[in-house]
Formats: C-alpha cells, sequence, structure tokens
C-alpha cells in the first residue's frame, strides 16, 4: 500500500512538473490570481502562525505599498543604476526597520524563512 502510494504521489508531481508554466508565460489575469493566492497564504500565516492583529497586517501592507511605489519612483528618475542601487538599498532598509517596529524582529525573521521556503518550492 505505501508502495502504491509513494508511485502515485511521484506520478502526480511529475504530471504537474510536465504541465507547469514559467511566470513569463502566463498571462496578466493567472499572474494576478498567483500573488493574490500567494498573498491570502502569508496573511494567513502572519495572522495564525505569527499572531498578528487586523491592525499590524492592515500596516505591513502599507508598508509594502509604499516600499514598491518607492521603488518605481526610483526605477523611474534615477539617473544610473549605480544610484538606483544605493537608493533601493537605503528604502528596503527603512523598510525592514517598518517591519521590525511592526512584527519584532524575531517573527519578522520567521516570516522571512517561511516565504523564503515558499519560493523554493516555487522554483
Amino acid at each position: 500500500m505505501k508502495r502504491t502510494a509513494f508511485i502515485l504521489i511521484l506520478i502526480l508531481f511529475g504530471v504537474n512538473a510536465l504541465y507547469a508554466q514559467k511566470w513569463s508565460e502566463l498571462s496578466k489575469e493567472e499572474k494576478l490570481m498567483k500573488a493574490q493566492d500567494f498573498r491570502a497564504d502569508n496573511q494567513n500565516y502572519l495572522k495564525n502562525t505569527l499572531g498578528m492583529s487586523e491592525d499590524q497586517l492592515n500596516d505591513i501592507d502599507n508598508v509594502n505599498v509604499c516600499y514598491l511605489s518607492t521603488l518605481d519612483r526610483i526605477d523611474r528618475y534615477a539617473k544610473t543604476d549605480e544610484d538606483k542601487t544605493k537608493y533601493a538599498k537605503a528604502v528596503t532598509a527603512a523598510r525592514g526597520a517598518q517591519l521590525d517596529a511592526i512584527m519584532g524582529p524575531e517573527k519578522r525573521k520567521q516570516f522571512m524563512s517561511y516565504v523564503g521556503e515558499k519560493l523554493k518550492k516555487v522554483q
């Protein structure tokens, strides 16, 4: 029985890998759906595993939105790649400090590990 289950699992993983698409091959709608699923899963982890409140979840979202919009402005207005990198590092450090203030450094570290492991599985 165990051997049959193991073989069935291997076959399912093989079929899944055969039909897996790269991010660049997905349509905008498919990318949006995957991003929403990824976010929902992360929100669930933050709330249920790390014990974040609704206010903390909203603050984390706000920090991330500001971070992404700032990176976009840096990309548009900074003249050289060196400047873009310098500014992006400063903004990333500020984001880290804000997330540490909201979550606490230890819970942020746990969350970063969680997301890192998820991303490794996807690649």
